[in-house]
C-alpha cells in the first residue's frame, strides 16, 4: 500500500458504508506514509473532514492503529476551519489577506433593524420578534447565496428586480423582490462600511484562497479531503484541486458503484436522491464514476455488501423502479435475506413506546463490555425523550443537539428574573421567581421557600389586587393575622414581618437595578445585576452561583455579547422586551458533562463517518426523517432556480445519503411511531420503499418476519404492560368514612351542597381540603357575587341616614367593593356598566321599602342545634338581608347568578332560605325582633333584568318550608350516621347544571373518566 500516492491523478477513492470510514482511513494513511522517506510525513499531512466530531474520531483512530505508544498526529481540520490564521495552516497561506467575518449576533440584530426600517416604509409590522424571525430567514438566504458565488465577487442578485415580469410569476412576489432590496443594497452597504463580510462568504473565500495558493504552489505534504459529498460548489473546487496534487487524495463516502447507468443519470437530476451530491462532485472533479476506486484495504463482509445493495436499490430514483422485478432476480432472494440480517424494524404504537423501546435497545448494549451504541435522529424531541428515560438508569447521555438553555436551572432563572423585572407584582411571575431554587435574596433558601408559600396563600391567590410591589407590600401589611399561614424554616416559624421584609428587599433590588429600558445593552446589564443579587446567599455571592457550570457560562457569554452588540438594534417597547430576549435566547444550548462514553445521541450531520456496534435510526416518519424542505419566506422555488440558488430539496437528498450510510451498519434498528402529536403518522418514504422491495422479493409475510425478528423488546414491554380493564362502576369514588369522622355541624349553604354533591362534603368537611384559587386568575363568578353582596351592605346605613341620591350612593359602594375585589380600571368600567340596571332597580326598590317602614339588617348570623337520635346536629346561617317591618320579618337573598325556582326550594335543592327561616323561627338569631318570616325572596341582581323572585311556591307556605327544612336535616343526620352510607359524587345527574369537568372536586373524583364511560353506554 506504499504506492497509494504513486497512482495517477486525479486520485479519488470511496469507502463503502459498511466499513468503518475513519478506522480504514487512518490505517491506510499510517501504512502509506510509514514508508515515506520524509520522517514527519504523517504529522505534516493535512486531512480535511466535514465535521469536528469526525475529526475527533479520526484522531482517536490514528492513536488506535499507530504502532508507537506516542504518535505525532496529522493536522486534522474541518471544511469550516480552513482559515490560515486560525487553523494552523499558516505555511499554506500566510500571505493571504482576508476580510474578517461579522459577528453572528451583530448580523442578526442589524438585519432585523433593516427589516424593521423597511417595514415602516411599507407600513408593515415592526414587531421586534417578527423582525428577528425574518432576519434568521434572511441570514439563511445570505449563507446559501454566499456558497454559490465565486471568488471575490458577491452573489449576483441583478436578476431579482426583473424576475417577476420576465418569468410571469404571481404579482405578490413583487413585494418579496422589493423587500429583498435589503440583501441587494442595504446589507452590502453596511458590510462595506464596517469592513466585514458574511461568515459564509469568509468561509468560501478562505477555501478559494487556499485553492489558488495550492494551485500556484502545490504543497509537498500529503493533503486528503475525506468524507465530504461535495454538496457546495466551493467544496467541489477544493476536491478538483486536491485530487490532482502530487500527494493529494479525495475519499468519497458511500459512492454507489453498482447502480445502473440509467439510474445514475436519473440521480443526477433528482435533488432527493442520495447519490445526487456525489454525482455533481464527480463531474466537478472531471472524472467518470468508474474512475473512482474503492480504497485499498477494504474488507466488506458479504452480508453487509448485500445490505448496501438492497438499501441502494430501495432508494433508487422512482423512474428506475420499473425494472425492480429484474433487479430483485439479479440480487437473489438468499442474498436479500442475508442483506436484511442485522437490520430490525420496530413500528411503535406511540411516541412514548418508541422512546421506551429505543432506551431499552441502548441499555441492552451496555451489558456487553466495550460495545458502543448510538441513537441517530433529526428529531430533538425523540432525543430528549430517550435521554430522559436513560436517566432513570442513572445514565447521562451525550445529546449532540444539546439541551435548550431555557430547560436548565440558570436559563429558567434568568427568564423568571426578566419577566419579574417587567411586572414585579404579577402573582404568577412572583411565585415562579420565589419558587426557583436559585432565588435566595441574601437569605437561606429554606427561609425564602417558607415566606413564598405563606405570601402565596395569604395574598396572591385569587384575582390580582396589587399592580406594584409597594401595593403588594401594603396588601400584606393589611392582612389579618389569622390569614397568615405559619410555616417553619430550619425549625423557626416564618412570621408575617418576614414576608414583608422579603418583599421590601425585592423592591429595593428592583429600584436599584431600574426597570428594563428599551435598549438591549441596558436590558442585559439590568438582568445580569438583578440575577446576581437575587441569587446571593448569606455565604456565597450571586455571581458565583449564577454563572457557574456550562449553562451559566453560556448565559454569561450571551449577555456579554448582548451588551457589546445590543446597540445595533433599535430601542424596544417595554411590552415586547420579554418576548424579544426570549427569542434571542432560544438558540442557546448546553451540553452535559460526564456523559457515558459508550452511548451517544446524535443528529445525522454529527453522526457522519462515525462507527458504532449498534445504530438506532429513529423517527422514520414523513415530516421527521426526512424533514420537509423549509419554506423560503422570500423566494419561491422557480425564483430560487432562476437566481441560481440550490433547491430546497437538496437537503432531502443529503438526508437520504445519511440514511443509506447509517442503514448499512452491521447492527441497525429502524424505529417509527404509528402516531405523532396525537395524529396518524405516515412512514418515511425510504422505509416504505425498503418494505416494498422486501415484500416483492420475499412476500409480505416473510418480509415482515425478516424485518421485525431482530428485537424482542416490543413484545416484552407489551407483555409486561399492566392489563388495565376499565370498569366505570368501580371507578366511581364511594368513600365511607367512620361515623365519628362525619361532620355534625353545617352551614346552610353546605347543606345545599350536601344534598347535591355528597362527595364535595366529604372532601371539604372530612378531608379538610379546599381548592386553591388560581394565582392572579380572572375574577370568578363567586368573587363578583361577593363584591356585589358587599356593595349592597351600604343599604343597612340608609335606615338611619337616608342618602340624598340613592343611585349615586349605591354606585360608589359597588365601585369600592369591586376595586377591593381586584377589578382594574378597564374591567371596573365594564362591570359598572353591567351593574347600571341593578343600581337603578335596587335604588328604587330600597327607597320604597324604607318609606314603607322596613328596617334592613345585613349579614345577620344565626345558629340552631337540633336534638336528633344520633346526637346534636348544629346548623348555622348568615342571611344577606333580614328586613323587619310592619308585616313582620322578610328574609332576602341576593343572587348574581340564576336563583333556584320555588319548586327547587320546596324540594330542598335550594335549601338555604328554608334553613334560615327555620333558624329564625326557632329564635336562632340574636335579635329578638327576628322571628318566623312571613315571606322568603330572592333578589336577582347583576344582569340586564334585575327583579324580585319569590322563593315560596304559591301552593305552599313559609311554615311548611320550615317544617320540610327540619325534616330534611333530621333525615340527612340519620342517613349519614350509617357507616355504610357513601358520599357519592353528584348522584342526581339531573341537578348538574353544566358538565364541563372544570370543577376541581370533579377532577379529584376523576369524573371525566367514569361519567363519560357511563354516558357512552
Amino acid at each position: 500500500m506504499c504506492d497509494l500516492f504513486e497512482t495517477p491523478t486525479p486520485r479519488v477513492f470511496t469507502i463503502p458504508p459498511a466499513v468503518s470510514f475513519l478506522d480504514l482511513l487512518a490505517r491506510t494513511l499510517v501504512d502509506a506514509l510509514s514508508h515515506d522517506e520524509t520522517p514527519f510525513a504523517l504529522s505534516d499531512a493535512v486531512i480535511v473532514l466535514p465535521t469536528r466530531r469526525a475529526a475527533r474520531g479520526l484522531a482517536q483512530a490514528f492513536l488506535n492503529c499507530s504502532p508507537q505508544a506516542a504518535t505525532l498526529l496529522p493536522r486534522i481540520r474541518t471544511l469550516g476551519d480552513l482559515a490560515p490564521d486560525d487553523a494552523g495552516l499558516g505555511e499554506f497561506g500566510d500571505d493571504l489577506d482576508q476580510t474578517p467575518a461579522i459577528d453572528p449576533l451583530a448580523r442578526r440584530l442589524i438585519l432585523a433593524r433593516l427589516i424593521q426600517a423597511r417595514g415602516l416604509e411599507s407600513d408593515w409590522s415592526n414587531d421586534p420578534v417578527s423582525a428577528l424571525l425574518a432576519a434568521d430567514a434572511l441570514a439563511d438566504l445570505l449563507d446559501s447565496a454566499a456558497m454559490m458565488a465565486s471568488g471575490a465577487d458577491m452573489f449576483d442578485w441583478s436578476k431579482l428586480s426583473t424576475m417577476v415580469s420576465e418569468h410571469e410569476l404571481a404579482k405578490h412576489w413583487e413585494q418579496s423582490t422589493t423587500f429583498l432590496s435589503i440583501v441587494t443594497e442595504a446589507w452590502p452597504a453596511y458590510l462595506a462600511s464596517v469592513n466585514k463580510v458574511d461568515p459564509g462568504v469568509q468561509q468560501r473565500r478562505n477555501i478559494e484562497a487556499m485553492v489558488d495558493k495550492w494551485r500556484a504552489a502545490p504543497p509537498e505534504q500529503t493533503i486528503v479531503l475525506a468524507g465530504s459529498t461535495g454538496s457546495m460548489p466551493v467544496t467541489r473546487k477544493l476536491m478538483h484541486l486536491i485530487a490532482r496534487l502530487p500527494k493529494g487524495m479525495v475519499v468519497l463516502p458511500g459512492l454507489d458503484t453498482h447502480i445502473s447507468s440509467d439510474a445514475w443519470m436519473a440521480a443526477r437530476h433528482d435533488d432527493q436522491h442520495p447519490q445526487r451530491a456525489l454525482s455533481e462532485a464527480i463531474e466537478a472533479i472531471g472524472i467518470e464514476r468508474h474512475d473512482v476506486q474503492v480504497l485499498p484495504g477494504v474488507a466488506e463482509p458479504f452480508g453487509l455488501a448485500q445490505r448496501r445493495l438492497v438499501i441502494n436499490e430501495a432508494l433508487t430514483p422512482q423512474a428506475s423502479t420499473a425494472d425492480w422485478p429484474s433487479r430483485i432476480e439479479e440480487l437473489g432472494q438468499e442474498n436479500i435475506i442475508a442483506g436484511l440480517e442485522g437490520l430490525t424494524l420496530i413500528e411503535a404504537a406511540s411516541e412514548e413506546e418508541e422512546a421506551s423501546l429505543i432506551a431499552h435497545e441502548l441499555r441492552e448494549t451496555l451489558e456487553t463490555p466495550d460495545q458502543t451504541v448510538a441513537l441517530v435522529t433529526p428529531s430533538a424531541e425523540i432525543a430528549r425523550r430517550v435521554a430522559a428515560k436513560m436517566q432513570r438508569w442513572d445514565i447521562q447521555v451525550d445529546v449532540s443537539s444539546g439541551r435548550p438553555i431555557s430547560d436548565t436551572s440558570v436559563g429558567s432563572f434568568l427568564r423568571h428574573v426578566m419577566q419579574w423585572s417587567q411586572d414585579p407584582s404579577d402573582p404568577v411571575v412572583l411565585c415562579a421567581l420565589l419558587g426557583h431554587p436559585l432565588t435566595s435574596v441574601g437569605h437561606a433558601r429554606d427561609h425564602v421557600v417558607a415566606c413564598a408559600a405563606a405570601i402565596e396563600i395569604g395574598i396572591l391567590r385569587g384575582p390580582r389586587k396589587a399592580r406594584t410591589l409597594p401595593q403588594l407590600i401594603g396588601q400584606l401589611e393589611a392582612l389579618k393575622p389569622d390569614y397568615w399561614r405559619t410555616i417553619k424554616a430550619d425549625g423557626q416559624s416564618v412570621q408575617k414581618h418576614d414576608g414583608i421584609n422579603l418583599l421590601k428587599k425585592l423592591d429595593q433590588h428592583l429600584t436599584q437595578a431600574g426597570p428594563l429600558s428599551g435598549a438591549l445593552p441596558e436590558c442585559a446589564q439590568s438582568i445580569a445585576a438583578l440575577a446576581e443579587v437575587l441569587a446571593a446567599t448569606p455565604t456565597q455571592k450571586g455571581a458565583d452561583i449564577v454563572w457557574r457550570g456550562e449553562a451559566g457560562e453560556s448565559a454569561a457569554r450571551f449577555l456579554a455579547a448582548l451588551m457589546e452588540h445590543g446597540h445595533l438594534f433599535p430601542p424596544i417597547q417595554p411590552q415586547a422586551i420579554g418576548r424579544t430576549l426570549d427569542h434571542l435566547m432560544v438558540d442557546l444550548v448546553v451540553r452535559p458533562r460526564g456523559t457515558h462514553p459508550r452511548i451517544a445521541i446524535l443528529g445525522p450531520l454529527e453522526a457522519r463517518l462515525l462507527q458504532f456496534n449498534k445504530v438506532v435510526l429513529a423517527g422514520l416518519d414523513e415530516g421527521v426523517w426526512p424533514q420537509p424542505a423549509a419554506p423560503d419566506p422570500f423566494l419561491s422555488r422557480p425564483m430560487r432556480r432562476h437566481l441560481g440558488l440550490p433547491s430546497p430539496d437538496t437537503r432531502i437528498g443529503l438526508s437520504a445519503h445519511d440514511f443509506a450510510q447509517f442503514a448499512a451498519a452491521p447492527n441497525v434498528v429502524l424505529t417509527r411511531s404509528a402516531r405523532r402529536k396525537d395524529a396518524p403518522a405516515v412512514p418515511s418514504r425510504w422505509l416504505w420503499r425498503l418494505k416494498t422491495l422486501a415484500a416483492g422479493a420475499l412476500g409480505q409475510t416473510n418480509a415482515l418476519r425478516v424485518l421485525t425478528e431482530g428485537s424482542p423488546w416490543q413484545s416484552l414491554l407489551r407483555a409486561h404492560a399492566p392489563n388495565r380493564v376499565f370498569e366505570p362502576t368501580r371507578a366511581i369514588p364511594s368513600p365511607r368514612p367512620p361515623v365519628d369522622a362525619r361532620p355534625r355541624s353545617f352551614h346552610a349553604t353546605q347543606v345545599e351542597v350536601w344534598i347535591r354533591d355528597p362527595y364535595r362534603t366529604y372532601v371539604e368537611k372530612i378531608l379538610n381540603l379546599r381548592a386553591l384559587d388560581p394565582l392572579g386568575g380572572p375574577i370568578s363568578a363567586g368573587v363578583r357575587g361577593s363584591a356585589i353582596h358587599k356593595g349592597f351592605e351600604v343599604i343597612a346605613d340608609w335606615y338611619n341616614h337616608p342618602p340624598l341620591d340613592a343611585r349615586k350612593a349605591l354606585h360608589q359602594a359597588f365601585e369600592t367593593a369591586l376595586c377591593e375585589a381586584g377589578y382594574d380600571a378597564t374591567s371596573l368600567a365594564v362591570e359598572m356598566a353591567r351593574l347600571e340596571p341593578t343600581i337603578a332597580f335596587a335604588a328604587t326598590l330600597e327607597i320604597e321599602r324604607l318609606r314603607a317602614g322596613w328596617c334592613p339588617m345585613v349579614e345577620k348570623s344565626g345558629t340552631l342545634t337540633l336534638d336528633t337520635l344520633q346526637g346534636d346536629f348544629a346548623v348555622t346561617a348568615r342571611a344577606d338581608r333580614v328586613d323587619v317591618g310592619p308585616e313582620g320579618t322578610e328574609i332576602l337573598d341576593f343572587k348574581s347568578g340564576k336563583p333556584p325556582s320555588p319548586n327547587e326550594v320546596y324540594a330542598m335543592f335550594g335549601a338555604q332560605l328554608p334553613i334560615i327561616a327555620l333558624i329564625a323561627a326557632r329564635g336562632g338569631f340574636d335579635d329578638p325582633a327576628i322571628g318566623l318570616p312571613h315571606d322568603l325572596r330572592h333578589i336577582h341582581v347583576g344582569g340586564r333584568n334585575p327583579k324580585v323572585e319569590p322563593a315560596v311556591h304559591a301552593k305552599t307556605s313559609v311554615e311548611e318550608l320550615v317544617e320540610r327544612a327540619e325534616n330534611t336535616l333530621r333525615k340527612l343526620s340519620t342517613l349519614y350516621h350509617d357507616p355504610m352510607r357513601a358520599y357519592l359524587p353528584k348522584p342526581r345527574v339531573s341537578l348538574i347544571k353544566k358538565a364541563t369537568y372544570d370543577d376541581p372536586i370533579d377532577r379529584l373524583a376523576r369524573r371525566a373518566e367514569w361519567a363519560n364511560a357511563e354516558d357512552s353506554e
